[in-house]
Protein backbone atom coordinates (compact mmCIF):
# COMPACT_ATOMS: atom_id res chain seq x y z
CA UNK A 1 0.00 0.00 0.00
CA UNK A 2 1.48 3.29 -1.12
CA UNK A 3 2.16 5.56 1.96
CA UNK A 4 0.23 8.94 0.63
CA UNK A 5 -2.89 6.86 2.28
CA UNK A 6 -1.73 6.76 5.26
CA UNK A 7 -0.35 10.28 5.66
CA UNK A 8 -2.69 12.97 6.93
CA UNK A 9 -1.75 16.40 7.64
CA UNK A 10 -1.81 17.18 11.39
CA UNK A 11 -3.67 20.46 11.12
CA UNK A 12 -6.38 18.72 9.35
CA UNK A 13 -7.16 16.03 12.47
CA UNK A 14 -7.19 19.59 14.90
CA UNK A 15 -9.26 20.98 12.71
CA UNK A 16 -11.85 18.30 12.64
CA UNK A 17 -11.48 17.83 16.42
CA UNK A 18 -11.96 21.45 17.63
CA UNK A 19 -14.96 21.90 14.97
CA UNK A 20 -18.30 21.79 16.89
CA UNK A 21 -22.38 22.60 15.80
CA UNK A 22 -23.10 25.86 14.10
CA UNK A 23 -22.60 28.99 16.76
CA UNK A 24 -26.43 30.41 17.39
CA UNK A 25 -27.95 33.44 15.44
CA UNK A 26 -27.06 36.73 17.23
CA UNK A 27 -30.14 38.07 19.43
CA UNK A 28 -32.41 40.04 17.25
CA UNK A 29 -33.92 42.69 19.44
CA UNK A 30 -37.79 43.05 18.47
CA UNK A 31 -39.40 46.80 18.38
CA UNK A 32 -41.06 47.77 20.84
CA UNK A 33 -44.49 49.32 20.40
CA UNK A 34 -44.54 53.21 21.55
CA UNK A 35 -48.27 53.35 19.79
CA UNK A 36 -50.60 51.71 22.35
CA UNK A 37 -52.23 52.60 25.48
CA UNK A 38 -50.67 52.77 28.87
CA UNK A 39 -51.17 52.67 32.29
CA UNK A 40 -51.46 55.78 34.71
CA UNK A 41 -51.45 55.11 38.86
CA UNK A 42 -50.75 57.74 41.15
CA UNK A 43 -51.56 59.65 44.30
CA UNK A 44 -54.55 61.86 44.99
CA UNK A 45 -56.47 63.62 48.09
CA UNK A 46 -57.49 61.48 50.63
CA UNK A 47 -61.34 60.91 51.33
CA UNK A 48 -63.01 64.08 52.16
CA UNK A 49 -66.09 63.04 55.16
CA UNK A 50 -65.43 59.76 53.67
CA UNK A 51 -65.87 60.64 50.24
CA UNK A 52 -63.17 59.67 47.94
CA UNK A 53 -61.38 61.82 45.07
CA UNK A 54 -62.05 61.42 41.30
CA UNK A 55 -59.73 61.86 38.45
CA UNK A 56 -60.68 62.69 35.39
CA UNK A 57 -58.12 62.98 32.25
CA UNK A 58 -59.88 64.56 29.20
CA UNK A 59 -57.46 64.44 26.42
CA UNK A 60 -57.29 67.46 24.43
CA UNK A 61 -58.65 67.53 20.41
CA UNK A 62 -59.35 64.05 18.59
CA UNK A 63 -62.76 62.73 17.99
CA UNK A 64 -65.75 62.82 20.80
CA UNK A 65 -65.96 59.07 22.27
CA UNK A 66 -69.00 56.69 21.98
CA UNK A 67 -71.39 57.10 24.76
CA UNK A 68 -72.52 54.03 26.71
CA UNK A 69 -75.98 52.68 25.80
CA UNK A 70 -75.56 50.28 29.01
CA UNK A 71 -77.39 52.33 32.34
CA UNK A 72 -74.95 52.78 35.95
CA UNK A 73 -76.64 52.27 38.87
CA UNK A 74 -77.48 54.09 41.89
CA UNK A 75 -79.04 52.09 44.16
CA UNK A 76 -80.77 52.52 48.08
CA UNK A 77 -80.63 50.06 50.50
CA UNK A 78 -79.91 49.82 54.05
CA UNK A 79 -80.62 53.60 54.83
CA UNK A 80 -78.08 54.60 51.78
CA UNK A 81 -77.01 55.23 48.49
CA UNK A 82 -74.65 52.50 46.77
CA UNK A 83 -72.17 53.73 45.56
CA UNK A 84 -71.36 56.83 47.56
CA UNK A 85 -69.47 58.37 44.36
CA UNK A 86 -71.13 57.13 40.82
CA UNK A 87 -69.47 57.68 37.56
CA UNK A 88 -70.89 58.21 34.49
CA UNK A 89 -70.76 59.81 30.87
CA UNK A 90 -72.82 62.25 29.52
CA UNK A 91 -75.64 60.80 27.25
CA UNK A 92 -75.59 57.71 29.56
CA UNK A 93 -78.73 56.69 31.61
CA UNK A 94 -78.23 56.56 35.30
CA UNK A 95 -80.51 54.05 37.27
CA UNK A 96 -81.73 54.90 40.62
CA UNK A 97 -83.62 51.68 42.13
CA UNK A 98 -85.00 51.12 45.70
CA UNK A 99 -83.74 47.93 46.42
CA UNK A 100 -85.65 47.45 49.84
CA UNK A 101 -88.83 47.71 51.44
CA UNK A 102 -88.50 51.51 52.44
CA UNK A 103 -90.08 54.51 50.73
CA UNK A 104 -87.21 56.84 49.73
CA UNK A 105 -86.87 59.79 47.35
CA UNK A 106 -83.76 60.82 45.68
CA UNK A 107 -83.35 65.11 44.67
CA UNK A 108 -80.66 65.08 42.55
CA UNK A 109 -78.39 69.15 42.63
CA UNK A 110 -75.79 70.46 40.75
CA UNK A 111 -73.01 71.19 43.17
CA UNK A 112 -71.57 74.36 41.95
CA UNK A 113 -74.82 76.15 40.88
CA UNK A 114 -77.55 74.54 43.34
CA UNK A 115 -80.14 74.10 40.59
CA UNK A 116 -82.04 70.90 41.41
CA UNK A 117 -82.36 68.84 38.66
CA UNK A 118 -85.45 66.44 40.12
CA UNK A 119 -86.95 65.33 43.10
CA UNK A 120 -88.98 62.37 42.65
CA UNK A 121 -90.17 59.33 44.78
CA UNK A 122 -88.56 55.86 44.59
CA UNK A 123 -90.76 53.94 45.66
CA UNK A 124 -90.70 50.44 47.02
CA UNK A 125 -88.50 48.17 44.69
CA UNK A 126 -88.57 50.76 42.06
CA UNK A 127 -86.43 52.68 39.91
CA UNK A 128 -86.13 56.08 37.73
CA UNK A 129 -84.04 56.80 34.93
CA UNK A 130 -82.54 59.72 33.98
CA UNK A 131 -79.79 60.96 31.68
CA UNK A 132 -77.34 63.69 32.41
CA UNK A 133 -76.72 66.21 29.26
CA UNK A 134 -74.06 68.59 31.18
CA UNK A 135 -70.76 67.11 32.78
CA UNK A 136 -70.20 68.17 36.35
CA UNK A 137 -70.89 67.04 40.41
CA UNK A 138 -74.17 66.40 41.40
CA UNK A 139 -75.24 66.17 44.95
CA UNK A 140 -77.72 63.50 45.47
CA UNK A 141 -80.08 63.53 48.71
CA UNK A 142 -83.07 61.39 50.09
CA UNK A 143 -85.23 64.26 52.15
CA UNK A 144 -87.32 60.91 53.69
CA UNK A 145 -83.52 60.01 55.42
CA UNK A 146 -81.56 63.38 55.46
CA UNK A 147 -78.57 61.03 56.51
CA UNK A 148 -78.45 59.69 53.56
CA UNK A 149 -76.13 61.72 50.83
CA UNK A 150 -73.55 60.17 47.72
CA UNK A 151 -72.78 62.51 44.51
CA UNK A 152 -72.50 61.95 40.96
CA UNK A 153 -69.77 62.73 38.72
CA UNK A 154 -70.36 63.06 34.95
CA UNK A 155 -68.15 63.56 32.05
CA UNK A 156 -67.15 63.75 28.77
CA UNK A 157 -64.43 61.17 28.88
CA UNK A 158 -64.02 57.62 29.66
CA UNK A 159 -60.80 58.22 31.37
CA UNK A 160 -62.26 58.48 34.53
CA UNK A 161 -62.12 56.64 37.94
CA UNK A 162 -62.80 56.85 41.87
CA UNK A 163 -60.09 56.87 43.85
CA UNK A 164 -59.20 54.90 47.25
CA UNK A 165 -60.03 56.38 50.44
CA UNK A 166 -56.14 57.05 50.58
CA UNK A 167 -56.04 58.69 47.41
CA UNK A 168 -53.97 55.74 45.05
CA UNK A 169 -55.64 55.29 41.60
CA UNK A 170 -55.20 53.72 38.66
CA UNK A 171 -56.42 54.02 35.01
CA UNK A 172 -55.70 51.34 32.76
CA UNK A 173 -55.15 51.50 28.82
CA UNK A 174 -54.84 55.49 28.68
CA UNK A 175 -53.65 56.44 25.05
CA UNK A 176 -50.86 58.88 24.74
CA UNK A 177 -51.48 62.52 24.52
CA UNK A 178 -51.84 65.39 26.17
CA UNK A 179 -54.83 65.80 29.08
CA UNK A 180 -56.07 68.08 31.21
CA UNK A 181 -56.51 66.27 34.40
CA UNK A 182 -58.83 67.34 37.18
CA UNK A 183 -59.37 65.91 40.71
CA UNK A 184 -62.86 66.74 42.20
CA UNK A 185 -63.01 66.36 45.79
CA UNK A 186 -65.55 67.28 48.71
CA UNK A 187 -63.18 69.42 49.81
CA UNK A 188 -62.66 72.29 47.59
CA UNK A 189 -59.06 73.16 48.90
CA UNK A 190 -58.64 69.89 47.79
CA UNK A 191 -59.47 70.30 44.04
CA UNK A 192 -57.24 70.92 41.24
CA UNK A 193 -56.90 71.06 37.42
CA UNK A 194 -53.44 70.60 35.20
CA UNK A 195 -52.11 69.89 31.77
CA UNK A 196 -50.11 66.53 31.46
CA UNK A 197 -48.45 64.46 28.61
CA UNK A 198 -48.65 61.01 28.88
CA UNK A 199 -45.74 59.15 26.92
CA UNK A 200 -44.69 55.96 25.66
CA UNK A 201 -44.12 54.55 29.17
CA UNK A 202 -46.52 54.08 32.54
CA UNK A 203 -47.04 57.18 34.29
CA UNK A 204 -46.99 58.02 37.52
CA UNK A 205 -48.60 61.38 39.05
CA UNK A 206 -48.57 62.96 42.09
CA UNK A 207 -52.30 64.73 42.27
CA UNK A 208 -52.24 65.49 45.76
CA UNK A 209 -51.43 69.46 46.15
CA UNK A 210 -50.00 68.79 50.09
CA UNK A 211 -47.58 66.37 48.43
CA UNK A 212 -44.11 67.04 46.82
Amino acid sequence: MSSRFLTVAPWVILGAACSGPPAPPAHVEEPVDTSGPVDVTGQAPKASGGFPSVIIMEPRGGEPFPVPTESVLMDQYGIQFHPKILLARVGQPVEFHNSEDELHNVHVMDTQTGKTLFNVATPVVGSYLYTFDEPGAYDVACHTHPAMAAFIVVTQTPYAVVADKDGTFSLEGVPRGTYDVRVWNVDPARRSERVIEIGETPTALVLDPTLP
